[in-house]
């Protein structure tokens, strides 16, 4: 039976959630993204939200596009991913420099997610022929819960009661029992307050992973995606197009 898989970081960890063909699911969490292969090396697609390609001197275009479509209610959730140099300062400070040429510097909110940047590609050019047929690709939760929503963003922050109510309403109109693989995540990994996993704060995690998951089962082998009005552009040092996949299509 194929497996999909929707993944995002939450604190400490990767989140996981697993999808089948049916209405089966599951849920992980795992230390790093080498352990999480380890457990999902037979799905037949991987969603994770975090950059995958890295462009070596400009602002990717996939980004650029989700900031325009998020507009100004959602758009801050979009981090101009920096250089393939700037992912490997080792200090802000230094990726900055990097990018002192160019047109965009690096964001604060950017340079707390590069070691996470720097995981995941790691892994792909160090499993690159274990991968095999599994479909890995990068998507991002507010840009797929803008697809659900028939392109328009989400109305609440995905922190407030608001908006995870928002999202858990959209996720059940193509999930089974969405609203309870939800609280089993929030139940199993949130708590108890005194040594949580991931934290009451990272209640939004499982609600991105879900989606991704969702996405990741639903979006096909040719699925939707980020830029839209040009060519995505291309990592030439992995050898990867630079894109964020979403489900369904948005015209």
């Amino acid at each position: 039976m194929s497996e999909y898989v929707g993944v995002d970081w939450a604190s400490k960890g990767w989140f996981a959630i697993h999808l089948s063909e049916t209405s089966e699911s599951g849920m992980g969490f795992y230390p790093s993204i080498f352990n999480l292969w380890h457990h999902h090396k037979d799905a037949e697609r991987i969603l994770i939200d975090i950059p995958v390609g890295l462009s070596s001197n400009r602002k990717r275009k996939c980004d650029i596009e989700a900031k325009e479509v998020l507009g100004t209610v959602r758009g801050n959730s979009v981090f101009y991913t920096p250089t393939r140099k700037g992912v490997g300062a080792q200090n802000i400070k230094e990726a900055k420099q990097a990018q002192e040429n160019l047109d965009f510097s690096v964001q604060n909110q950017a340079w707390a997610i590069v070691p996470r940047i720097q995981e995941v590609d790691e892994f792909l050019e160090m499993f690159r022929e274990e991968i095999g047929n599994t479909d890995i690709r990068e998507t991002h939760p507010e840009i797929c819960f803008w697809a659900l929503n028939d392109g328009e963003p989400m109305t609440y922050g995905k922190k407030t009661e608001e908006g995870i109510e928002e999202r858990l309403g959209l996720l059940s109109n193509h999930l089974t029992d969405a609203r309870g693989l939800y609280e089993d995540a929030v139940e199993t990994f949130t708590e108890p307050e005194w040594a949580p996993v991931i934290g009451k704060s990272g209640r939004d995690d499982i609600l991105d992973a879900m989606v991704a998951a969702l996405t990741a089962r639903e979006c096909g082998e040719n699925p939707s995606r980020l830029p839209k009005k040009s060519d995505p552009g291309y990592d030439d040092v992995r050898g990867r197009e630079m894109e964020i996949v979403f489900w369904p299509d948005i015209d």
